[in-house]
């Protein structure tokens, strides 16, 4: 069933945007900064879990120091009414799986730019001891285009997922998982490179690396399968970026790249060499700045190599031959081999050193071009010894700055010390908890328990301490109801030791799902029952239970009334529709009459719908 939420916290709901295994997701409004979020609320079985909302605060703790552009942001957490939630970055964007399913095939570099972007947003959560265990296209949303950020970090190893349950230590998505994670081997942050692998895959191929029909056979293919190379699918891709997907999607975790940060400058150099022309294309460049760009390279690359071989080449060897003919032979590269082209179509003169005068001057021209531009200055022997007369004084003058400003900080902290430690008054408490509760209707007394307790510790003779004692007892009786439902809720035998007056109230509770109307006079009973003891002040938990009572009926009172006025607005509309039938089929008007008999004729609140059927019906019989 979905929760039906206005509030949580200081957020006001929107609309859903989704809803999962976990729970549902709302677009919601900052009430105090206006500022648009996303709100996961979490469904109230979780947090009924052992031990679960303390690893919730710890993990969720933990997430808030991750402040990355690539990183979905989280903003907080918190409790109200029993649902858990937490409030993260809205993104206005779809997600990779969305856009796979609508047919969409990303290109290679597409899918590299997407890449580079997750492996940075993944070394700074590794950098902070966080591994995501869950990326998969899902996860990952598309906003401007070509940006990415990657979302619902750690929430695997907190909750699970839709498709994999926690049994067995085995979390993830199947179809992106690790074989570590598969076989239940403890998780390191090269099991997030092997899924970032495996989306890859997918974006080229437009099928995850693996397909399986059922949950075992996925964790066996991921084990020890391999899967068919991805440009069977995608034939444009670049067989460097096939090998950087084969080395991510490797059994061994130690096989994958040391790092994150490794695997995009990786990617980043593979983009930069592919989008580098080829050198043996003799097309003339796009525009004269690419030509003139290529030219200065190879100008450059060859006043190097001639420069360093400068001194030894000018000087002749014996027999009249050059040190070129005792140089060890290398192998040739495309580069060289366009530079050779070059010079073979340009006049040579040769110099007596044994160089070629053009490609002395290119070295010159080179190496003039290659060196930085340094300003020009002039120095007097007067300001060098003032330069370090003021050197000898920084020390000191620094040393004076740093104590003087240790000591205001000292002085400030010992300050905000004394006022801190000093407790706050009455007035100020008093606003303090007027000014949380006024900023929200509905919010739960528990989250300003210590506030009333220390009031009323405090100052039990100020004139509103009754105002917050009956705020105290509120409180209390939120934590009963609590207490309750949650047994109400579990479906197990009530506990015997409850007092009599709680366990007619659970009876109630459990009723009410099913028999609104008997739960609503089990209450009445209960009240008309135990109220008069509560006002001789005879029990006060009986008076509490009485009071939850009490207000349990209203609201059900309410409920049941407004149910039962759309319950009557739909009969006479029913009875309306098959009055316009008689006409022309007076059999399906008479069985819709008798239906409206056959179902409300023991209910009191029907009583004058049934009359009005059973006439129309005799009506209808009579013709």
């Amino acid at each position: 069933m979905t929760m039906q939420l206005k509030r949580l916290g200081p957020y006001e709901i929107d609309k859903p945007l989704g809803k999962g295994g976990m729970g549902s997701v709302y677009a919601a409004t900052d009430t105090q900064t206006a500022q648009r979020v996303a709100i996961k609320a979490l469904t109230p079985h979780l947090a009924m879990a052992e031990g679960f909302r303390e690893r919730f605060e710890a993990e969720i703790e933990s997430l808030k120091t991750l402040r990355h552009k690539g990183i979905v942001r989280l903003f907080g957490y918190g409790e109200q009414d029993g649902v858990l939630f937490y409030s993260m970055e809205l993104v206005e964007g779809i997600s990779l799986e969305d856009e796979l399913k609508a047919g969409r095939r990303f290109n290679w570099r597409e899918v590299t730019s997407i890449a580079i972007q997750l492996s940075l947003a993944l070394k700074h959560a590794h950098d902070h001891g966080i591994i995501h265990r869950d990326i998969k296209p899902a996860n990952i949303l598309l906003f401007d285009e070509d940006r990415v950020k990657l979302a619902d970090f750690g929430i695997a190893r907190l909750f699970g997922t839709t498709q994999l349950t926690t049994a067995g230590g085995v979390l993830g998505t199947a179809d992106y998982m690790s074989p570590e994670q598969a076989e239940g081997r403890p998780v390191t942050t090269r099991c997030d490179q092997y899924s970032l692998g495996g989306v890859m895959y997918a974006l080229l191929a437009g099928r995850p690396p693996f397909v399986a029909k059922n949950l075992p056979q996925m964790l066996q293919l991921q084990r020890f399968a391999s899967p068919e190379p991805v440009r069977r699918y995608a034939p444009d891709t670049p067989e460097q970026l096939e090998r950087v997907i084969m080395q991510l999607l490797a059994k061994e975790p130690a096989h994958r790249f040391p790092n994150t940060q490794v695997l995009a400058r990786h990617l980043q150099a593979l983009v930069r060499a592919l989008s580098r022309p080829s050198a043996d294309d003799f097309a003339l460049p796009a525009d004269e700045h690419a030509a003139d760009h290529l030219k200065a390279d190879r100008d450059q690359s060859l006043a190097v190599e001639l420069t360093q071989g400068e001194s030894d080449r000018s000087s002749p060897q014996p027999g009249g031959a050059s040190i070129e003919a005792n140089e060890p032979k290398r192998i040739m590269t495309t580069e060289d081999a366009a530079t050779v082209g070059a010079e073979e179509e340009t006049p040579i003169r040769q110099t007596p050193g044994g160089r070629t005068a053009n490609a002395a001057a290119s070295a010159i021209d080179g190496a003039v071009k290659a060196a930085p531009l340094r300003p020009a200055h002039f120095t007097t022997l007067e300001e060098e010894r003032a330069r370090l007369r003021a050197e000898h004084r920084r020390p000191w003058l620094l040393i004076a700055a740093q104590l003087a400003i240790l000591l205001t900080v000292l002085g400030g902290l010992g300050a905000a010390a004394i006022y801190l430690s000093r407790p706050p008054s009455a007035d100020e408490l008093y606003q303090e908890i007027s000014t949380r509760i006024e900023r929200d209707d509905d919010i739960s007394l528990g989250d300003v328990v210590n506030e009333l307790d220390q009031f009323l510790r405090q100052y039990p003779n100020d004139p509103r301490a009754a105002e917050i004692q009956r705020y105290k007892q509120r409180t209390d009786l939120d934590k009963r109801e609590r207490r309750l439902h949650r047994q109400a809720r579990g479906g197990e035998a009530i506990d015997p030791e409850l007092l009599p007056v709680e366990q007619l109230y659970l009876q109630a509770v459990r009723t009410a799902e099913n028999e609104p109307d008997q739960a609503i006079a089990m209450l009445q009973s209960l009240v008309d029952l135990y109220a008069p003891a509560t006002a001789n002040g005879q029990d006060a938990q009986v008076a509490a239970v009485v009071q939850l009572a009490s207000r349990r009926l209203s609201d059900m009172q309410v409920e049941l009334t407004k149910h039962r006025e759309q319950q009557l607005k739909s009969l006479q509309e029913r009875i309306n529709a098959a009055g316009r039938l008689t006409a022309n089929e007076p059999q399906q008007a008479a069985a819709m009459y008798r239906a409206i008999i056959d179902l409300h004729e023991r209910d009191a609140w029907a009583e004058e719908i049934v009359d009005r059927a059973r006439s129309r019906l005799a009506e209808l019989e009579k013709k």
